[in-house]
């Protein structure tokens, strides 16, 4: 507005000039002269709008500095989740390459504690156990490490079902007996004989509970006791660890669920963990709609961590108790097992099962283009298939070798040390009977080919 004014000001202001050198141009010069007029009237009527065209004029930067705001937000937002991409690639890749040679130090150590190939002294039978439990301990982190990361990205999901808590208890109390006794630490359990079952996933329900008794053995002082307690409250079950240890400064209660976070100085600690239990209990909590919390009067008077859970609406499911291992036969007597795997120590943990506790003879191949020739040449009664190979990659050799009619019936077990849901699942839809993730144990490995073995021959008949 303030240019058409100047405009119509210029544009009389020229006319006038022209006007003064030209004769008969005073009608002209009358008609700029209204309509200058005009447009003068018009600028000091709107005068009362001026703040109005000004405050849009404002709006209009703002919305153009928002706009630059959103694109660098959504910039910075696609950053971060590739950010998270590569957290969650770099943790399978670290995962993967840790499990490689903890699956030679897990074998073998059960190898030796089998005495398959010599007797051995009470010490080293001690020397291995504690080799076992090393590797089994390591194991564990690198778990706690991947399940963090996938609570973190919501990528684990529970598959909750009525349980009987007392059972879930029984088994806990197996796992964290050994540490238990070895410091003289008494776990008691008491939970009253009316307590509900519980909605929940069986698995995940045991991590929590190994955990937070896990912990109270850790931090317990040598022969101290360690209680599991439990009640019912409305529509919830409660669930309580408490010891009698070290206790925890009430200042560094709230910090106690952050990821690696450790109450005690990382120069000065006594006691071991990489600070991702609690971290992993909180999240698996909350997962089932519950909550949880951790009550301390302070350094040397012992804790106390509470859990709820959901109380079932049916009755909790029956669990069948575990078995005792029965004799492994010797299933492969007089047939061939194609063994393929890139890494050395591992061929050979996997020749000794199939050779020495199931009494088959193996061969062994490095790449899928090899294993491809090779199962051509002589069928195999079964596959060992690594999924991480040079070259052609396990998921394709499976694809090929389901294609071809000489292999199409032969079992394929996949061993890998990727162990996500979606790699099983893959490998699975490729044409695998069965996934295995290492670090394995010989038992476990010869337990699994039995039954695949078994099935094919069921299937076929």
């Amino acid at each position: 507005m303030f240019c058409l004014l100047f405009a119509a000001i210029g544009v009389r202001a020229a006319v006038r000039v022209w006007a003064h050198e030209t004769a008969g141009a005073m009608p002209v010069v009358m008609v700029v002269d209204w309509l200058t007029a005009a447009a003068a009237v018009a600028f000091l009527a709107l005068h009362k709008r001026y703040g109005m065209l000004i405050d849009n004029a404002e709006m209009v930067r703002d919305y153009a500095e928002k706009d630059r705001e959103a694109r660098a937000l959504a910039q910075v937002n696609a950053e971060l989740r590739r950010l998270d991409e590569l957290k969650s690639e770099f943790l399978a890749m670290v995962s993967h390459e840790l499990r490689t040679p903890l699956t030679a130090i897990v074998g073998y150590s059960r190898l030796l504690l089998r005495q398959a190939h010599g007797t051995l002294t009470p010490k080293q039978l001690e020397h291995q156990e504690a080799i076992f439990r090393g590797a089994q301990r390591l194991n564990d982190l690198i778990n706690d490490l991947l399940d963090v990361s996938r609570l973190e990205a919501g990528r684990i999901e529970l598959a909750p079902r009525s349980l009987d808590l007392r059972h879930i208890v029984e088994q806990v109390g197996t796992v964290v007996t050994p540490a238990a006794h070895a410091r003289h630490i008494q776990v008691r359990t008491l939970l009253p004989p009316d307590v509900p079952s519980v909605q929940a996933d069986p698995t995940r329900l045991q991590q929590i509970l190994v955990n937070l008794v896990g912990n109270a053995v850790k931090f317990s002082k040598p022969g101290g006791e360690v209680r599991l307690l439990a009640g019912r409250h409305r529509d919830q079950v409660w669930v309580a660890v408490e010891d009698d240890g070290v206790g925890i400064a009430k200042e560094e209660l709230p910090r106690i669920w952050d990821p690696f976070y450790q109450v005690e100085a990382p120069m000065r600690r006594r006691h071991g963990g990489s600070g991702l239990g609690l971290a992993i209990v909180r999240r698996l909590v909350e997962l089932h709609g519950g909550v949880v919390r951790a009550e301390s009067e302070g350094e040397g008077h012992g804790s106390r961590f509470t859990f709820t859970l959901p109380v079932a609406t049916l009755p909790a499911d029956t669990l069948r108790a575990p078995e005792a291992a029965a004799p492994i036969d010797a299933v492969l007597a007089g047939r061939e097992v194609l063994i393929v795997e890139d890494e050395r120590a591992t061929q050979e943990l996997m020749r000794a099962v199939v050779e020495d506790l199931l009494g088959g003879r193996a061969r062994i191949c490095e790449s899928g283009e090899h294993c491809l020739k090779l199962s051509r040449e002589r069928t195999p009664a079964l596959v060992l298939l690594d999924l991480m190979l040079p070259g052609l990659s396990g998921w394709e050799v499976a694809r090929r070798l389901r294609q071809d009619p000489r292999t199409s019936a032969v079992p394929i077990i996949a061993v890998s040390a990727l162990s996500r849901a979606q790699e099983r699942e893959s490998a699975l839809h490729a044409g695998c009977d069965a996934y295995v993730a290492k670090p394995f144990t010989p038992d476990e490995l010869a337990r699994l080919m039995a039954t695949t073995l078994e099935t094919q021959d069921v299937a076929a008949s």
